[in-house]
């Protein structure tokens, strides 16, 4: 039998291409690293040359690979027509990330939205801080994710814009004459700068009573009542918080989505049109 390009290395030729590596291709085809690195080799011994070469930290096609790289693409768009038009096509999972606010009532919408969109497509959800994201997202863990901006910059490139409030608990009195205690997320966060410079503009003194890493943990300090906390709310407050008095709103948060390298731009664009709508159907 004569050699043979089969559909499994061919995929993760293109997986490398256009996620730009070795790593980031084996998380989005939820294969090792090294099944990567086989499939690659294989695909290099049937044409007789390599296909790939390291170039720096990353890898750069070699002008075979290039050859390669198009038949490749063109043989797996066959390949993938053929079992949609047979019916045998499995739901492809589509990984998205996001920031914990407001999560109860964007995720809904989101899931409603995006099987409208893109009914092929099975969704996943990942629950993170934004620093986390981004890292996923450079690895290819994600595939997209939806990111807050706290400070509100670029509201023209948005998906959308959320107002940021201050809560308290609803036991909570500011102290007179003494710095206001605040509740905030622990470094990174694209919120704290915010906050400082909120309070800033006010002139209002300040100090940290409590940080947290995560949503829960905010919550609970400032339901608790140690101190006021500046976030994006979406929908209702959560048992125990309401707007804390005295402090007048400060200026929006920006909500962007954000595709790993090589994601499909119409999926992309799908989400990020299924955000708008969802962001509007809230405000």
């Amino acid at each position: 039998m004569g050699q043979v390009l089969d559909i499994a290395p061919l995929r993760s030729v293109v997986a490398v291409a256009d996620c730009g590596g070795f790593h980031r291709a084996a998380a989005v085809l939820h294969v090792t690293q090294s099944a990567v690195s086989q499939h690659v080799r294989r695909v290099e011994a049937v044409v007789g040359g390599p296909v790939v070469e390291r170039a720096g930290r990353g890898v750069a096609f070699t002008e075979l690979g290039h050859r390669v790289l198009t038949h490749a693409r063109t043989i797996l768009a066959a390949h993938d027509a053929a079992l949609a038009d047979l019916g045998a096509v499995e739901q492809q999972v589509l990984v998205i990330g996001a920031t914990e606010h407001g999560a109860d009532i964007l995720l809904p919408g989101l899931t409603a939205a995006l099987g409208e969109r893109l009914p092929q497509w099975r969704l996943r959800f990942r629950l993170d801080r934004n620093v986390m994201l981004a890292d996923a997202l450079e690895h290819g863990a994600v595939d997209l994710a939806v990111m807050l901006d706290g400070s509100g910059l670029d509201p023209a490139n948005a998906s959308g814009m959320v107002a940021l409030k201050w809560i308290a608990g609803r036991s909570f009195s500011a102290p007179a004459g003494e710095p206001l205690p605040v509740v905030m997320f622990s470094e990174p966060c694209t919120l704290r700068e915010p906050t400082f410079a909120a309070l800033d503009r006010l002139g209002v003194g300040f100090r940290i009573a409590a940080e947290s890493s995560d949503l829960s943990g905010l919550f609970a300090a400032t339901r608790s009542g140690l101190g006021v906390a500046l976030l994006p709310m979406i929908g209702r407050l959560p048992d125990g918080l309401c707007l804390a008095e005295g402090l007048p709103p400060p200026s929006r948060a920006a909500i962007f989505v954000r595709g790993r390298a090589g994601v499909d731009p119409d999926v992309l664009t799908a989400v990020e049109h299924a955000v708008r709508d969802v962001l509007v159907d809230q405000g």
